[in-house]
């Protein structure tokens, strides 16, 4: 089947309104497990809630870039086509950085941390996991009541290493959304995470 064949929300506003209501609501509460089910199909490896992250906040002004595991021609050619986004070979150009957790961590020293003058102007990751088991982290921060339990989905340990010294960067760094086949979740800069045996 061709990647034109894939569609993407049925309903373009309303398809993305919802997805980006989950959007926020994820980042609004770090390390919370939200359902997101969109209503199509993605071409494989990429998941449906992959690409409605994609298809929501992606557009012609915002560089994509995908790992190996990803960059394949219908992905590619899928998210092109859906969101005007140019596919960039530069981690450090990058708006979006589409990522799996054997890249998690190259993506993350890489990705653009902003500036003092544009903060926001930072770039996210989005990273597709299969689930979200493996080990425990401790999340404290903004949006959180005391502290909040998360696991790590499978992510090596020096992600966690570097995403500790993107909290320090605050108000600069880098945001990251994860995405399960049917559940996402999301870790904002302003989160402070806590391994096992830290103080």
């Amino acid at each position: 089947m061709s990647t034109e064949l894939l569609s993407g929300f049925p309903d373009q506003a309303c398809g993305s309104a919802r997805a980006f209501r989950q959007m926020l609501d994820a980042m609004a509460q770090p390390g919370r497990i939200l359902a997101l089910t969109p209503d199509f199909e993605a071409p494989a490896p990429l998941f449906a809630s992959t690409a409605a992250i994609c298809l929501t906040l992606c557009d012609y002004d915002t560089p994509l870039w995908l790992d190996e595991t990803l960059r394949e021609a219908p992905v590619t050619d899928y998210l092109r086509f859906h969101t005007g986004a140019r596919i960039e070979s530069a981690m450090g150009q990058a708006s979006f950085l589409l990522c799996t957790p054997a890249s998690a961590a190259e993506a993350l020293a890489h990705a653009d941390r902003g500036n003092a003058e544009y903060p926001d102007a930072s770039a996210t990751l989005i990273i597709q996991l299969t689930d979200f088991g493996g080990e425990m982290l401790t999340l404290e921060g903004p949006g959180i009541k005391d502290r909040r339990h998360f696991t790590t989905c499978g992510i090596d340990s020096h992600f966690w290493t570097l995403m500790e010294a993107n909290h320090q960067l605050f108000p600069l760094g880098v945001d990251v959304y994860f995405a399960a086949p049917r559940e996402i979740a999301a870790l904002p800069r302003s989160t402070h995470i806590k391994r096992e045996g830290q103080g």
